[in-house]
């Protein structure tokens, strides 16, 4: 198997620039042998058809180089060769996966709290980690005694079952003080029953585009074509539908009320806040279904939850997003969050403080 570069395989690169250059070949072939004073008209439609070809293969060119070596840019699902160039640029992992600095044990008399989440929590799209609203959070917290010390533990994908046992190995080896739990009604996904017919968890591909054939042909498939195929067209009624379904929110409730319990356990305080979609889902889906039944399973548990729908429910959410292609929090986005953050939890802790 040939070993694909940041730029894609280059055999199918070269194969796209004979098939240009063999077009371009027999357009001037076409021009300097057909007999076009036999055959005026038969003449005049192959030479326009010619001649539009090559141009439009010019600018398709043009498109696959820039989208190809220039393009650095991540989209919903992250499968695109930009986007996958995006995340070997501008993300770095740690020893246990996650994008943050190397954690050390010693807190050195630090209140430490991490924020479990998924791609909003993680800075999906947001080229500077300093950027994102747990870092913004960290950034604002210092100079308070205690100091404090965020972690930000966060996968692309996680789902609430994933988080349970990371949730618990982290309080127990880094001494964790407070876990804020960032949650997305995607996390249900782990909850739900899935067959191959129909699978919105998996990214759907395509039989008969290979994503690293052509950036531009990809890109004209992830515009024009992935949105209206079922499992991303039926996301939301899908995930809509989980949540009224009584067995399937009970499965989400139960992973929902482990992490409360690994908490109350280690005598871990614990925050939830609950992230909004920035662009809203289309009808079936009702988010304020969806955040009433959640937040209701915190309040009765005692735990304190800050809904972040509000701050986003007056904005233009199209200057909210990372790109057209891209639904997720750009910068500003996470600075509505930080601030919204650190006015409901952390300004309020230190008015109590005498």
């Amino acid at each position: 198997m040939i070993a694909m570069s940041p730029f894609g395989y280059w055999l199918d690169y070269i194969v796209l620039w004979l098939l240009y250059l063999g077009f371009v070949t027999h357009a001037i072939c076409f021009f300097k042998l057909f007999p076009r004073e036999r055959y005026p008209r038969l003449g005049l439609v192959l030479g326009n058809l010619f001649v539009f070809g090559v141009m439009l293969g010019t600018i398709a060119m043009i498109g696959e180089i820039y989208l190809r070596f220039y393009s650095v840019k991540t989209e919903a699902l992250g499968m695109s060769l930009p986007a996958r160039r995006w995340f070997a640029l501008n993300t770095s992992l740690n020893d246990v996966g996650c994008r943050d600095e190397a954690w050390s044990r010693d807190k050195n008399g630090a209140r430490r709290i991490a924020f479990v989440g998924d791609s909003y929590t993680y800075g999906w799209g947001i080229v500077d980690p300093a950027d994102r609203f747990t870092d913004l959070i960290e950034t604002q917290l210092a100079g308070r005694t205690p100091a404090v010390d965020v972690m930000n533990v966060a996968k692309p994908g996680w789902g609430t079952a994933d988080q349970v046992r990371p949730v618990n190995d982290l309080i127990e080896y880094y001494g964790v003080d407070e876990v804020v739990l960032c949650y997305l009604p995607n996390d249900m996904e782990t909850a739900i029953d899935t067959d191959a017919s129909f699978d919105p968890t998996k990214p759907p591909e395509s039989s008969w585009l290979n994503p690293d054939f052509s950036c531009l042909l990809y890109e004209l498939y992830l515009r024009l074509v992935l949105p209206r195929t079922p499992t991303v067209r039926d996301y939301h009624a899908w995930l809509m539908e989980a949540f009224r379904n009584e067995a399937t929110w009970q499965r989400h409730a139960r992973d929902l009320s482990a992490l409360v319990e690994i908490c109350r356990r280690h005598d871990v305080r614990m925050r939830v806040v609950l992230l909004p979609f920035i662009l809203e889902p289309p009808e079936p889906y009702d988010g304020q279904y969806v955040r009433r039944k959640v937040r209701s399973l915190f309040d009765d548990a005692g735990i304190e939850c800050l809904d972040l729908h509000a701050v986003v429910a007056d904005a233009n959410r199209r200057e909210l997003i990372v790109n057209a292609a891209d639904p997720h929090p750009n910068e500003a986005a996470h600075r509505l969050f930080a601030d919204a953050i650190r006015k409901a939890f952390y300004d309020a802790d230190a008015s109590k403080v005498p």
